[in-house]
């Protein structure tokens, strides 16, 4: 009872309530590249790629090995050559992996989509799935290495060489982390395909819907989902990050343990790329337990993390109204008000101001870390609801949103500036003619003589003018008799609540009574009688 009870006073101060939406307001942190553990990394907004945000990089242009980051390459080339319903032959050369490879679970003679190999491939990070998709679409992986130096140098990977789909060690197979930065943000924003390609690398599980069997593919970066437990890891350290939406992960011994993250929020998508950790670290045994290689394992998601958190709040500036308008956001809306007085001094245009204080900050993202506010462009979209007479001075009559980069910073009310009388809406009977003809009714309005004809309120039997309504309230509020009689029955139904529960305690009581009544007969040695 006292739960229904609740829920029904929580719906009173639901309809009480008014509109305000604050956009998210942030300071960045102090952030320093020496908290990186890995020793090669950037971070970038996926529009300006090739260069660092506020510098943060380190070794951004040595020659490294991408390990498994290389399928990004290898899925967008087939993303842009390939067609996702296509039927892929799986063959024996695709399922010649020894122990320590990460693999979809093909075997020979499988035939799977190709959609279904690219979430094989990007997902667990399926060597298989990468020659079974080269294979298909080339014919070999060598001539799929071709296609992909292609694409490479086509996008400006300039430091970059690809040998093989998958990225197993190979010393002729390098890129540098500055390259990958471009790789990932051309395959997220500018690839004809890149919807398709943030699907795949955005799904934290996939499970494929053709071939011989169901396969239940799970995402390798723990940015999306959390690692499985297993017997050794019980508790795997959770590195869920909500504006994740992929990319990529590698881990060899020779490229150690890689990261391409990337990140969007208000519409600004960042790209993190880190490689080699754990590289040369003297701490780290590969004889411990899962559970002990864990907080290792996980520094480079942390890493990413670290960066997105400050680089997303270095992003954010707070402005006063009073300095957005003077740089132009406007506070003050004009409306017409169409059944004004005649006699009104400004012909019925009424000034709408914005319910903001001067001082009220209003908080955007810049992504530019150079931008000043005279770069700000904030929209305004008026929304009146009310433009009808009689107006008073202070009265809402709408909203306004205010709206920065597609996403909304504010919405306030929208308050007369001053009061607008209604005017005088007359129709006229004109006077009859002799003969057998009748006067028409309700015409030639202007004619002072003639008597008007007003609507009558079937209430009380007055006249009601065009924007008066029964009871003698303006139409456009009409609705009050209707909202106050909603919160009359919401009102009685809580009474009739509160009594319910009243008895139902009082009756809790009395049987509470009457057990303890017996227990203590019971301990005295005497029959109880219910009286």
């Amino acid at each position: 009872m006292k739960r229904i009870l609740s829920l029904v006073f929580a719906a009173l101060l639901f309809f009480g309530s008014f509109s305000f939406i604050p956009f998210a307001e942030a300071g960045a942190d102090s952030f320093s590249k020496s908290s990186i553990y890995e020793p090669y990394f950037i971070l970038v907004n996926a529009e300006t790629p090739e260069t660092s945000y506020r510098g943060i990089e380190q070794d951004a242009d040595r020659q490294v090995f991408p390990a498994s980051t290389t399928k990004i390459l290898t899925c967008i080339v087939a993303l842009e050559r390939g067609n996702l319903s296509d039927m892929v032959t799986v063959s024996a050369k695709a399922v010649n992996f020894g122990r320590g490879n990460s693999l979809m679970g093909l075997q020979e003679g499988d035939q799977y989509s190709l959609k279904d190999l690219l979430y094989g491939m990007m997902l667990p990070s399926g060597n298989d799935a990468a020659i079974a998709i080269a294979e298909h679409i080339a014919g070999s992986t060598d001539a799929y290495a071709d296609l992909m130096n292609q694409k490479a140098k086509e996008i400006g990977m300039d430091h970059s060489h690809f040998v093989t789909v998958h990225g197993k060690q190979n010393d002729n197979h390098y890129t540098t982390v500055r390259d990958m930065a471009v790789l990932t943000a051309y395959a997220l924003n500018k690839s004809p395909k890149s919807t398709e390609f943030r699907s795949i690398v955005g799904a934290a599980s996939y499970t494929t819907e053709s071939g011989p069997r169901a396969i239940t593919l799970i995402n390798s970066n723990r940015m999306l989902i959390d690692a499985p437990a297993t017997e050794t890891m019980t508790k795997p350290i959770s590195c869920l990050y909500p504006d994740a939406i992929g990319v990529k992960t590698g881990d060899t011994n020779a490229a150690g343990k890689c990261l391409i993250a990337a990140a969007e929020r208000n519409g600004v998508t960042l790209i993190a790329v880190l490689y080699g950790g754990t590289l040369g670290d003297p701490e780290y045994n590969d004889g411990w337990t899962d559970a002990q290689k864990d907080k290792y394992n996980v520094r480079r998601f942390q890493d990413a993390a670290a960066m997105f958190d400050y680089a997303f709040a270095d992003m954010v500036r707070s402005y006063s109204v009073s300095d957005l308008a003077a740089n132009g956001m406007p506070i003050s809306f004009d409306v017409q008000i169409t059944n004004a007085s005649a006699e009104d001094s400004q012909g019925g245009t009424l000034t709408a101001n914005a319910n903001l204080s001067m001082d009220t900050m209003i908080s955007v993202m810049q992504p530019d870390p150079n931008a000043k506010i005279s770069d700000l462009n904030i929209e305004a979209v008026p929304n009146f609801t009310n433009i009808y007479a009689p107006i008073g001075e202070g009265a809402v009559i709408g909203t306004v949103e205010y709206r920065y980069m597609g996403e909304t910073l504010l919405r306030v009310n929208l308050l007369a500036s001053r009061s607008v009388k209604e005017g005088t809406a007359q129709t006229e009977i004109a006077p009859a003619t002799s003969g057998n003809n009748t006067a028409p009714q309700g015409s030639l309005i202007g004619d002072a003589n003639a008597p008007t004809v007003n609507p009558v309120d079937p209430v009380n039997g007055t006249p009601v003018s065009e924007s008066t309504g029964s009871c003698g309230l303006p139409k456009n509020m009409q609705w009050i008799p209707i909202v106050m009689i909603i919160v009359f029955v919401l009102l009685l139904i809580c009474v009739v609540l509160f009594i319910l529960y009243l008895r139902a305690e009082a009756k809790r009581r009395r049987a509470a009574a009457r057990r303890r009544a017996r227990q203590r007969a019971r301990q005295a040695g005497q029959d109880y009688t219910r009286r």
